[in-house]
């Protein structure tokens, strides 16, 4: 009788886990979307904020629970703060964890997949600013704590 209840999460387990790697693969975030010719780079900022005088559009804080909030939309052109307001380290970044590659922006000093990356984990009070120029949904990831996720989307 074990074995049977042991084969069944085995079997219901590897469903699961099918089942969200199909979901994932086959999740359209990126929405069609021709760059102009010339395009400015998002130029991510890590900072902290006692010494900070650098002007952003809209905050997402990271606490014990995760982001606050998970979802956002803005306009092309916004610049985003990701604040840590927890108690531990957190690293905001692109999705997908671990490469970081679905936001098309990429420098040759960009140290993962995109320059939406804090390149480091980030001590409570610090924060992490970039700036979005390209339309569509980004997923967003904790590095550190990769179960973490947000979204922003871009519009006009």
């Amino acid at each position: 009788m074990k074995k049977i209840w042991i084969s069944v999460i085995v079997v219901a387990v590897l469903l699961i886990a099918g089942s969200l790697y199909y979901f994932f693969q086959n999740t359209p975030y990126i929405t069609a979307y021709t760059p102009p010719p010339h395009e400015p780079a998002g130029h991510g900022v890590v900072g902290n904020v006692k010494l900070d005088k650098d002007s952003f559009d809209v905050t997402i804080t990271y606490t014990d629970s995760g982001f606050d909030p998970a979802a956002i939309t803005i306009k092309q052109g916004q610049r985003v703060r990701f604040l840590n307001n927890s108690h531990e380290t957190f690293w905001p970044a692109s999705g997908v964890h671990p490469t970081h590659s679905l936001y098309p922006e990429k420098e040759s000093t960009d140290c993962l997949g995109s320059s939406f990356d804090a390149c480091q984990d980030l001590k409570p009070g610090e924060y992490f600013d970039f700036t979005f120029y390209y339309l569509g949904t980004w997923p967003f990831h904790d590095h550190l704590h990769p179960v973490n996720t947000g979204s922003i989307t871009v519009q006009q």
